[in-house]
């Protein structure tokens, strides 16, 4: 798929999360700490991770629950620490097609707002699943940040 296609559904996930823009930006792009909040199953967090943080570069994730495997490769587009994220976003449940996942950071004082927003989904069948993914994917940022607090 071109990158200039926006066609297809539109998966958007927001939360307001109490931490600092850089150190969200951090948990998104350093394997060490992806490892500890990238999953969209609910519960335990089991997860590989690899990435080359530039443009070009490409990450990998293997995130695991008792039930299933998912394994989603990318390479980043687009880097502007600590305020916005751009990659491509590829695996078995987008039919193997590349989308497109932006990461926006807006500071709130001593909050971030973060808006995730998941474009060129090859089919409406997979929005909702999609959706929880991502929705159980920031709610264990979350938990990541409350954590280190």
């Amino acid at each position: 798929m071109d990158r200039g296609d926006t066609t297809g559904p539109i998966v958007q996930v927001r939360r307001r999360v109490k931490a600092g823009a850089e150190q969200i930006f951090d948990l998104w792009t350093k394997p060490d700490l992806m490892v500890r909040w990238m999953s969209p199953f609910p519960g335990t967090v089991d997860c590989k991770a690899s990435c080359d943080l530039r443009p070009g570069g490409a990450f990998s994730l293997v995130m695991s629950s008792e039930q299933a495997s998912r394994e989603v490769s990318g390479t980043y587009v687009q880097i502007d620490r600590p305020r916005k994220l751009v990659f491509t976003w590829m695996g078995p449940l987008t039919n193997n097609v590349n989308t497109l996942v932006t990461v926006e950071l807006n500071p709130r004082g001593d909050e971030t707002d973060l808006v995730v927003t998941h474009e060129r989904l090859p089919t409406q069948a997979i929005h909702e699943g999609h959706t929880k993914g991502w929705g159980n994917i920031l709610d264990h940022l979350a938990d990541a940040v409350s954590k280190d607090a």
